[in-house]
């Protein structure tokens, strides 16, 4: 070989025995290269007895008697396997991540008794502390219902109802989170229906693998929690819903007791019916929905269904006409609309009537100059005998509230106490 051959030979002995130094399982101790069939020491130097021991080998490993190349392609193999032992080592990590995200927000879905945020809220929480980063979760309008992180106001614009429909069908195609300005956004779904949204908001810092599972994870619950929440109010207003037509229309009491026991309701006591239609008007079970929300924050007992755009209740005890009317409009984020609250009925077979005195009142109320809020029928006064559209007026109510005990002495002592007072008033003729 010429000295620019010698050279090129040691610079690749040199550059394969430190990569075969770097394996923690090998250590070089000499090298040779094989000139026509023998074996030349690199560098060269004077003879050792060694030498004699390379050149019987032959090429071949001296610990298997395996060909050199062969050799080699084993310890390539070797290699390869400990960048697989590598990787699967950091799969292990990963899973074991997942599991621990998992775990905490599992937690969410089954929250402690006592605990007083709702999923939404808890949701949030955890992710936020997860992903180190803030939060926020909206429902199927775009409106925020839970936040954690840093501020609790919107960072962002709202989409319109146009751009939530495009999110929704990116995320539906790729099941990936869309970026929006600001954020990342994950969507809740049943059936092609939106139920929420999550918002992860965007930082200085890049967002890790390991924050976008936990995203989509927290997606996965939220999607159960708002599926499990639509189908039980679907559910209870197919049940409430012909109970509460019958109620309405006229029921004995025997039959209602046992319907209204089936649904966990107490008939017995003061009813009153209440209805409510909003603007402009719905033609789906949202009105209802809320209604029927609007009495578990109040914490009063209800019997909710829907005749047409009218939402309809049998509520026990006494219902609060303002503060009905400020937490319903706060839950449909509308105070567009209108409440009649029918009179007291004591017994099953009132209802009905009570059921008329609430629809009286909403159509006082809807043809009034303040055509939005609550309206009692006890309190409606000399409008309680004006005749509406589609109703009666109550005259003889409203003579028994006024005259009522005046008509009870005259039956009880035979006077004519009422008839004395109803010429009162009469102006004097002249004789």
């Amino acid at each position: 070989m010429t000295r620019f051959d010698q050279r090129l030979v040691k610079e690749a002995l040199d550059a394969a025995a430190q990569a075969v130094s770097e394996m923690s399982f090998c250590e070089v101790k000499d090298r040779y290269v094989a000139v026509n069939g023998e074996s030349h020491h690199v560098p060269e130097r004077a003879a050792l007895p060694q030498n004699q021991d390379v050149r019987r080998l032959n090429g071949r490993d001296s610990c298997t008697g395996t060909p050199v190349n062969d050799a080699i392609a084993q310890l390539l193999r070797r290699d390869d396997m400990n960048q697989r032992l590598l990787s699967l080592s950091a799969r292990v990590l990963e899973l074991e991540e997942h599991v621990r995200i998992r775990d905490a927000l599992d937690q969410c879905a089954n929250p402690e008794l006592g605990e007083s945020d709702s999923t939404e809220g808890l949701l949030a929480k955890v992710l936020s502390q997860l992903t180190g980063r803030s939060i926020r979760i909206e429902d199927a309008f775009g409106h925020i219902s839970a936040a954690a992180g840093i501020g609790s106001r919107r960072p962002y614009p709202r989409l319109d109802a146009a751009a939530r429909l495009r999110t929704a069908q990116l995320w539906l195609a790729s099941r990936s989170p869309v970026r929006e300005p600001r954020r990342l956004v994950t969507v809740a779904l049943s059936q092609g229906e939106v139920l929420g949204a999550i918002c992860m908001l965007e930082t200085d810092r890049p967002v890790t693998a390991v924050n976008l599972f936990a995203l989509t994870y927290a997606t996965r619950l939220l999607e159960v929690e708002l599926s499990h929440r639509r189908s039980l109010a679907q559910l209870e207003l197919r049940l409430g819903h012909d109970l509460v037509e019958e109620l309405v229309s006229g029921m004995d009491s025997a039959t209602a007791g046992v319907r209204t026991q089936a649904l966990g309701y107490d008939i017995s006591g003061p009813q009153h019916v209440i209805v409510a239609e909003w603007q402009p008007p719905r033609t789906d079970d949202s009105l209802a929905v809320a209604l029927r929300r609007t009495f578990l924050e109040l914490r009063s007992s209800a019997l909710v269904s829907r005749r047409s755009q009218v939402a309809v209740a049998v509520v026990r005890g006494q219902p609060m006409g303002a503060e009905l009317f400020a937490v319903l409009a706060k839950t449909l984020r509308s105070a567009t609309g209108a409440i009649g609250i029918g009179g007291p009925s004591l017994d099953v077979a009132d209802i009905p009537r009570s059921f008329s005195e609430a629809l009286h009142a909403l159509r006082i109320r809807s043809g009034s100059t303040d055509r939005y809020g609550a309206t009692r029928f006890d309190e409606l006064g000399i409008y309680r005998i004006l005749k509406t559209a589609g109703g009666e007026p109550d005259l003889a109510g409203y003579v028994e509230e006024w005259l009522g005990t005046l008509q009870g002495v005259d039956d009880n002592r035979g006077s004519d106490l009422a008839r004395t007072l109803a010429q009162y008033p009469e102006p004097r003729r002249q004789l």
